[in-house]
């Protein structure tokens, strides 16, 4: 790219020295630095465009269906693997960033369509019970898990022994189950146990012990 200039310079200053006698009037038009005739430019080796680089064969996103109609789903399971929504979340059923659908509620799996709210889309839903169906009638009651287990109700029985009074091994047989009788404080209970006295434990204590332990071993050789 330079060399036509630089040849150039180069004639310009052979005319102009033929027709002057002084060299001086050649020096304005030499360049100081000595120029470098042979230039290197190096090009690209590789094509970076079309079918030059050649088809990558990555491997497989495993996307597609994880779980079927009417299988037992736990809280943040994967239902649906998927790119762009090809599946909608329907009931207590989520959607995460990468269009993946996973359950919001423990249940059971339900593909299903609502004709009459979205007719062109296809949902996925949870539902509570393996009895319910998808999508539900209008103006139906929602349905929703509450995390409450069922308990049945028992009559408790009346103990034969007074609240309030101590209880004694011979009387604590006679308290049947589900009876309450109150215990007194803990600082109460403290004031009438008796006084634990601890011993005072020397510093040079241990000493006289590893002290005598060695006299002993020393004995018996």
């Amino acid at each position: 790219m330079l060399l036509p200039r630089i040849v150039s310079k180069f004639r310009f200053a052979s005319t102009v020295f033929e027709k002057s006698s002084s060299p001086l009037a050649v020096l304005p038009w030499i360049p100081l630095s000595k120029p470098s005739l042979l230039t290197h430019i190096r090009h690209a080796t590789h094509k970076a465009s079309k079918a030059s680089n050649g088809a990558k064969d990555g491997p497989g996103k495993r996307l597609g269906a994880k779980k079927t109609t009417g299988e037992k789903v736990r809280v943040g399971m994967i239902i649906y693997r998927q790119r762009g929504t090809i599946w909608h979340p329907g009931e207590n059923a989520g959607m995460g960033r990468d269009h993946t659908i996973f359950a919001l509620q423990p249940g059971y799996v339900r593909y299903y369509k609502d004709l009459k709210n979205h007719p062109k889309r296809q949902f996925i839903g949870i539902a509570l019970n393996p009895t319910q169906i998808l999508p539900k009638p209008a103006n139906a009651a929602r349905t929703r898990r509450l995390g409450m287990i069922p308990v049945p109700l028992y009559e408790r029985v009346r103990s034969t022994v007074e609240p309030g009074t101590p209880l004694t091994r011979e009387e604590s047989y006679k308290v049947s189950e589900g009876s309450y009788i109150p215990r007194p404080a803990n600082w109460r209970i403290g004031k009438v146990m008796p006084k634990l006295v601890r011993k005072k434990v020397r510093s040079d204590s241990r000493r006289k012990s590893i002290r005598k332990k060695e006299i002993a071993i020393k004995k018996r050789k």
